[in-house]
């Protein structure tokens, strides 16, 4: 029962087209995180176009929303202190909006798409959580996809420019 269910939400999750969330670039990026559909083997992935995309297993883009420089700033906070240095430095001047080209939204270059790693090469990688009671743990918990965070507790995987891996959220 479980399997036909799982195959019948893969078979209509191929067959919708990915599509923004609104165009409300007055969202705080939980709210963003939380309305972008997402495939439970994919992950959140913000391309140094500053476009938030839901990018499935095979890498393709099942939603995305462009961001604002607060938005972008505010998606980078929910990564580890050294990875938030790199990013404030790799999205400075960037602005999401300014993408507006369809076809680079929805099939964008290989460079603005998660890399496609094996999951013996992130596992070896990954950081643990440090399980600390009355702490929020998920942003330890690495990931290669939003199955690997429901597991830990977590919400999503989410990845920026040039992870190999992501953290949970």
């Amino acid at each position: 029962m479980k399997s036909e269910i799982l195959i019948v939400l893969s078979i209509l999750f191929a067959l919708a087209p990915a599509t923004p969330t609104t165009p409300n670039n007055t969202q705080n990026i939980s709210e963003i995180i939380s309305s972008l559909p997402q495939d439970n083997n994919g992950v959140l992935y913000l391309g140094n176009d500053g476009v938030l995309r839901s990018v499935d297993a095979s890498g393709r883009v099942v939603a995305y929303q462009q961001l604002s420089p607060d938005q972008i700033r505010e998606y980078n906070s929910k990564f580890p202190a050294a990875e938030q240095d790199r990013l404030s430095r790799d999205f400075q001047g960037v602005d999401g909006r300014d993408v507006t080209n369809l076809d680079q939204l929805l099939n964008p270059d290989r460079n603005l798409l998660p890399p496609m790693t094996t999951t013996t090469t992130v596992s070896q990688q990954q950081p643990t959580s440090t399980n600390v009671p009355g702490r929020n743990t998920c942003g330890n918990v690495g990931c290669t996809s939003q199955r690997e965070c429901r597991q830990n507790g977590c919400n999503n995987c989410l990845q920026a420019d040039h992870m190999a891996m992501g953290y949970c959220h």
